[in-house]
């Protein structure tokens, strides 16, 4: 659920609060989208990509051709999310810089920004996106495996106060009645 708001709130928090930054910021909907798929996967990054660009697409004041940061997105989503198996800080970095840079590049390529109106703009963005998206990335992995971790060590033992929630009733942690019964 919370990939799902941030993916959404991510837009409306760039245009009212980022780009009003004299001195540039991150691009937060970049930023959304691969720490989407470095949490969850390349189909969830891919997705996350694809609704976290449409909705920048439309959010005022819309400029230019829809679709286009929603494809740029929804590759650097599937690309990153693949990549989530090596390391954290490089895949984060690397999948920031390629949002930020495919964007840059379908805007010129479909002629809704010029140029010279791009390039001015490109360093200090991916400058603040990489910076922020780097050690977040580490962050999400860190508790991706720890939470990986933790499922693959079992359920939990019965404590002072009886047995683990997701043991009563004879249910097992799957929700099937098993030999973990109470």
């Amino acid at each position: 659920m919370g990939a799902v708001v941030m993916v959404v709130v991510a837009p409306l928090l760039q245009v009212v609060l980022v780009n009003r930054w004299p001195w540039g910021g991150p691009d937060l909907v970049t930023l959304a989208v691969v720490w989407t798929a470095l949490g969850r996967g390349p189909v969830w990054g891919c997705a996350a990509g694809l609704v976290a660009g449409l909705a920048a697409d439309v959010t005022p004041p819309a400029d230019g051709t829809v679709g286009r940061s929603a494809l740029a997105l929804a590759v650097t989503g599937l690309v990153a999310g693949h990549w989530r198996t090596g390391r954290p800080l490089p895949v984060a970095a690397a999948g920031a810089a390629m949002g930020v840079l495919l964007q840059a590049a379908a805007a010129m390529a479909l002629g809704d920004d010029p140029w010279s109106a791009v390039v001015p703009e490109l360093p200090p963005t991916l400058a603040w996106t990489v910076l922020l998206g780097a050690p977040v990335g580490v962050l999400i992995a860190r508790r991706k495996a720890v939470r990986a971790a933790r499922d693959r060590a079992g359920p939990r033992s019965p404590g002072p106060f009886g047995p683990p929630p997701e043991s009563r009733f004879g249910l097992t942690a799957r929700g099937r009645w098993g030999p973990g019964r109470v």
